[in-house]
Parts: structure tokens; sequence; C-alpha cells
């Protein structure tokens, strides 16, 4: 699975019974597939973190793209309402197009300026449609132990003495993997469902993000260059301000710490 999968199946709690499935254990694009695993296993809870994440991919190989984020959505929401399972989708702060200066509420109106985020507002809609039963999470840009993330991929530069790059022209909320993990399962085990903003407390350009790594690993902060965030070509829109209001989540009594104490800790094992 992917890096949201692998969060997921390392932060769920040691008293659950988890069955992670890899693209290459089940297909969610095929409907038949998903339903009679998903009656096989008769799970509670089905976590969809099955996806395609590469934003500038998803603008170039567009079929697959909504094949597996919206239709594998719809899917998996099908044989959750077969079953009466929970489905607990994680979406994204790109199904909103950036037009507004302060946080995004749950309740605000998406519009999607790029294929992916198109394809997770489908998935959103699916969801909703087929999925009685259903938690709709909307998170920030993630980073954290599993998989690729622009995070990982500047502390390996900057590590490795190269420089990193990032646009200084976008602003949302870099989160931690694990603490998205551990509001999601709180959410869970609460009894809660809808949709629900979880992201890191603060929020940061990708080039103030860098630069904070670059100052926590030691490293001389003149490495990390701000660049414009080009658009156009292969290359998919970006809003320029995604930060998502977490009024609801903290109303749950859920926290949601700085996305600087996170990174600290993140660089810590990194430095390991």
């Amino acid at each position: 699975g992917g890096g949201r999968g692998r969060a997921l199946a390392a932060g769920l709690p040691p008293d659950w019974t988890t069955v992670a499935l890899g693209h290459a254990d089940l297909d969610v694009s095929r409907r038949n597939d998903v339903l009679d695993k998903v009656r096989e296993i008769a799970p509670d809870v089905i976590f969809d973190a099955a996806g395609i994440t590469d934003i500038d991919g998803c603008e170039v190989n567009k079929w697959q793209a909504y094949l597996v984020n919206r239709d594998g959505a719809k899917h998996l929401a099908m044989a959750a309402s077969s079953i009466g399972a929970l489905l607990v989708l994680i979406s994204s702060d790109l199904v909103f197009d950036g037009a507004k200066t302060v946080p995004y509420r749950e309740e605000d109106p998406p519009n999607p300026l790029s294929i992916f985020g198109d394809t997770m507002l489908g998935a959103e809609l699916a969801v909703m449609s087929h999925a009685p039963r259903h938690l709709i999470v909307r998170t920030g840009w993630l980073f954290g132990p599993w998989g690729r993330s622009f995070l990982g991929d500047d502390i390996d530069k900057l590590q490795a003495g190269d420089i990193a790059a990032e646009p200084d022209d976008q602003r949302a909320q870099p989160t931690y993997q694990p603490d998205l993990v551990q509001a999601l399962v709180t959410l869970v085990k609460q009894g809660k469902t809808g949709g629900w903003h979880i992201a890191a407390a603060g929020e940061a350009t990708p080039d103030e993000a860098a630069r904070t790594a670059c100052e926590l690993l030691g490293l001389d902060v003149m490495n990390v260059q701000p660049v414009r965030r080009k658009s156009g070509g292969d290359t998919a829109l970006r809003p320029r301000y995604s930060v998502l209001d977490l009024s609801k989540i903290q109303s749950a009594g859920i926290p949601m710490r700085p996305w600087v104490d996170a990174l600290r800790d993140y660089v810590k094992k990194r430095k390991r």
C-alpha cells in the first residue's frame, strides 16, 4: 500500500484486529472483487487509504486517477453499506480552490483546481451517496515515516548537502501521519460520523516548512531556496491557500499539535 495505508496499519490500536490490503491484494477499481473481499472479511470499519496521491501524475493519467480514487471509494462504500460497516475516507484540502483567506470549514463549498482534487471530491460524493455510515476526513500535506513526501525528500537532499527548492506562494498545513491516524482512531472510537477536518495546528508554505526542517537538522538554511509554483503543462494547479479550520475536531476534545512540534519529532527520528 501507499504511505497513508502504511501509516494507518502502524497506528491503529493493538487491540483491533486489522487486515491491511495493498493494491496487489485488492484492486479497488474492480467492484465485484471489492464486494466479495469485504463480505469475506466482514469488518466493522473500513479505512479507504487507497488512492493515487501523485498530484502532478493525476493530470497525466486522469482516467486511472478517477478509477482508483473516485470509483474505488464508491465500490468500498457500496461494500461497507452491504454489511453495515463504517467507511472512513481520507480526503484532501485540495478539494478547495484557495480563494478564501481564512481557514476552510467542513461546510464550505468545494471547488477543486486539479484532477487529483476533483477525484477526491468525487470520492467524497460517492461515499456520501453509497455508505450511510461514513466518516470523511480532509487533511493537509502529509509527511512522516511512510511513503514519500516533499518534506521527506527535502530532508534527504539537505542531509546530502544538496539544495531544496520549494514554493513560497502556497499556504497549507504540513501534517504528521501518526497525528492524523491518532485523531482518526479517536473519532472512530467516539462513534463520530460525517465530515471532519484533521490537520496540524498552524500553517506554512512548503518553503517555510523546508527551512524549519533545515534549522532542526542544524544545517545551513541557505540551502533552501524559494521558488514560485509553476502550473501549466503537466503540472497541477494548486490552491494558494488551503488551510483547514480545526474548530470541529477541537470541539470533539481532540487537540491537534502545531506542525513545528511534529516536524521536530520526525527530524529526531530521522537523525537516529
